[in-house]
């Protein structure tokens, strides 16, 4: 949790640099791109410092490499949110910051400028690698980018620059066993990179927008779902002993996955930085997970945490993946639909404002023909009239039946009534329609209101060709900011996939497009029921 005070910093003055000043006269002045590109390095080279000084936190005093080190991450995170062009102003202001702090704490200056070079080329190969291979795509939203993440940022940076940072510390006498230097340095920054970049990048992205459309039960999931990763976390790792039940350590693991499903990338690395945090801080004092020494025992945790972190990114982006999927075909229905409901509107207008005014027209001609004509001759006129008349009401019915003009006129709440009153009237089927707490028009998107039209419609017309029913009813209420409708019937019910299917999937469609949901159930001589819902407000 530390860790984050300097990344929110860093990313909401990152986005107020950006910004642009209004001037007199309508004109905008931007910030000069020297002045911005150094203000970001300015920020980058205090989170730096801050993650450093927290990285000395976690690093033993029998051992000089830090066994948790979010420098690096840091550093690679602003990388990937900058462009290329600023990561030389960014390694320039970062390293007085890194001298400061490495010479602050008594490393030689040759330790300390090659450290540099292992935490900073470990950043430029992981960014330069991911850009490369992601070409410019989102990197959290799918399973390829994370694995690019994965293979490029925190497996093959940190494996080549382990070396030189081993080496580094042998040579400048700061210590002695090679191997486990290069292990704890491997496996620190592998555990920093997984935890850090992804919280950094997606905050930085994303974090603004998801605050601003987050409702009341998100916030509180999220604050319940932090409170418990502390708490279990704190429980599974905060004994003296933890070997002696060691099914206890396994316990943040499901809470990794529930951040996972309900919160994706972003969310599980952010549960991963708290869990990393607090399980190598016990385990630094005391609390072991083996019998073995504290070194051993944060080897063994950053195994840990690793085989929790690696299969759940993956899982995160598949759900991301497949959200983004149901988000693309709803978005293509939607469009179809609209189109649809598109030429049936110009269709349906064209006929009342054209061919209904012309059969007007000719019908009056026929009527003054037939009043002009001789007494005895007007009979004839009978039949034409009656066919005339014939033409005249089917062609309105298909007017009607292709766009619901009543809508627009009267609002959903009176065109709904009209409906049931009209269906009933001419097929001797006695609907009742309910309302509750239903929003104004004004306040409702004319799309939600043509839709649960739609669906009404279609309902109360396979009501009448295929249930037999004597009674229908119509409920529809407000809650919750979505709109329920419900429609039943004491029909003779209906086979699901039957000819009708087509009138079933077009309601289903109408509604899911929208976000909304749509099920249907039916008992032979009982009836059905119709239940659909649609949020008032579509999310942006």
């Amino acid at each position: 949790m530390v860790t984050r005070a300097p990344v929110f910093t860093f990313t909401r003055l990152w986005s107020a640099s950006n910004r642009t000043v209004e001037g007199l006269g309508h004109s905008t002045l931007s910030l000069n791109p020297f002045l911005h590109t150094s203000l970001v390095a300015l920020l980058v080279a205090v989170s730096y410092y801050l993650g450093s000084q927290i990285g000395f936190l976690f690093t033993p005093s029998e051992t000089p490499i830090g066994t948790f080190w979010p420098p690096n991450a840091i550093l690679l995170a602003a990388f990937l949110l900058a462009p290329p062009r600023m990561w030389w102003a960014l390694l320039l202001g970062v390293l007085p910051a890194h001298l400061l702090i490495q010479l602050r704490v008594g490393i030689p200056l040759l330790s300390s400028l090659g450290w540099f070079v292992g935490n900073t080329g470990e950043a430029l190969i992981g960014a330069a690698c991911i850009r490369h291979f992601s070409k410019g795509k989102p990197l959290f939203d799918s399973v390829r980018g994370v694995t690019i993440f994965l293979v490029f940022g925190v497996l093959l940076s940190t494996l080549l620059t382990s070396f030189l940072d081993a080496a580094n510390t042998v040579l400048t006498g700061l210590g002695h066993n090679y191997w486990m230097l290069w292990t704890t340095r491997l496996t620190s920054d592998v555990i920093a990179n997984m935890t850090i970049v992804p919280t950094v990048v997606v905050f930085g992205t994303k974090g603004v927008s998801w605050i601003r459309k987050a409702n009341f039960a998100q916030i509180v999931e999220l604050g319940l779902l932090t409170l418990t990763v502390v708490f279990a976390t704190a429980l599974a790792f905060g004994r003296q002993d933890a070997s002696s039940s060691p099914a206890l350590t396994y316990a943040p693991l499901l809470l990794l996955i529930w951040s996972a499903v309900r919160f994706g990338v972003g969310g599980l690395s952010s549960s991963m930085l708290v869990i990393a945090l607090i399980s190598i801080w016990k385990a630094m004092h005391g609390r072991v997970l083996v019998t073995g020494s504290m070194t051993e025992d944060v080897l063994a945790l950053h195994t840990l945490l690793a085989i929790f972190a690696l299969p759940l990114l993956l899982m995160a982006a598949v759900i991301a993946e497949r959200r983004r999927a149901e988000e693309s075909s709803r978005a293509i229905r939607n469009d179809l639909i609209r189109a649809r409901e598109q030429d049936r509107h110009r269709i349906a207008r064209e006929l009342r404002d054209g061919i209904i005014q012309q059969l007007t027209l000719v019908g009056l001609n026929i009527e003054q023909l037939r009043d002009q004509s001789e007494p005895s001759s007007k009979s004839r006129f009978d039949p034409l009239c009656g066919q005339f008349a014939g033409v005249y009401e089917a062609t309105s019915g298909l007017s009607r039946e292709l766009y619901p003009f009543a809508l627009e006129y009267l609002g959903l709440s009176p065109a709904l009534r009209k409906l049931c009153r009209e269906t009933g009237a001419q097929n001797h089927i006695t609907i009742n329609l309910k309302e509750e707490s239903t929003p104004a028009d004004a306040d409702m998107p004319p799309e939600v209101s043509r839709r649960l039209y739609s669906v009404v419609h279609e309902a109360l017309r396979n009501i009448v060709k295929h249930s037999h029913a004597k009674e229908a009813a119509v409920e529809l209420k407000a809650a919750g900011g979505h709109i329920f409708l419900r429609i039943a019937d004491n029909g003779i019910g209906i086979s699901l996939g039957s000819s009708d299917g087509a009138g079933l999937t077009s309601m289903r469609e109408q509604l899911l497009s929208l976000g909304g949901t749509f099920t249907i159930v039916s008992v032979r001589s009982k009836g059905t029921t119709i239940e659909g819902s649609v949020p008032i407000k579509r999310s942006p």
